[in-house]
């Protein structure tokens, strides 16, 4: 069962102000810069398809996209260490169509990065490129509280 709520910190003591930025490609080959996302809200999940919260939370993250597709906001999940035939491997076989770049993570670069140590681990990225909030743990992203959480990232 997904959690009501997230863990307030990324790792403690390294939530960035300016958050790093980073190319990963996508599992369609396509790179993905997240500079090139500013002027948008970007929700940033770590997640792994051996981690049964990850995969747990996953469509709620799909729904909550969706629930904001009149907004500024673009959700960008990073595996962390897996390569793309184990990612569209995973997805064919649990049936998730996704509609947000799965982006791959050689060697967890981009997760050391953002001193993610446990997954899943999610932070939301204000429009100016700044760390919003985020935490560890699954939660049910397309929920009231949680959407209301990142209703005022858009003022």
């Amino acid at each position: 069962m997904l959690s009501a709520t997230i863990q307030p910190v990324i790792a403690a003591g390294n939530s960035p102000e300016n958050v790093p930025d980073f190319v990963l490609m996508d599992t369609n080959n396509q790179p993905v810069a997240l500079k090139l996302l500013r002027g948008n809200v970007v929700m940033i999940n770590f997640w792994a398809t051996w981690c049964p919260p990850c995969v747990e939370e996953l469509p709620s993250i799909d729904a909550l996209g969706k629930s904001f597709a009149d907004k500024p906001f673009k959700i960008l999940a990073i595996n962390m260490g897996e390569d793309r035939e184990s990612i569209l491997s995973f997805l064919n076989r649990v049936g998730f169509k996704l509609d947000f770049p799965l982006l791959i993570d050689p060697g967890a670069k981009t997760a050391d990065l953002y001193a993610v140590k446990t997954l899943p681990a999610t932070l939301l990225v204000n429009q100016d490129g700044t760390f919003a909030f985020g935490g560890v743990g699954a939660r049910e992203w397309n929920s009231e509280q949680a959407r209301n959480e990142i209703l005022p990232l858009f003022d």
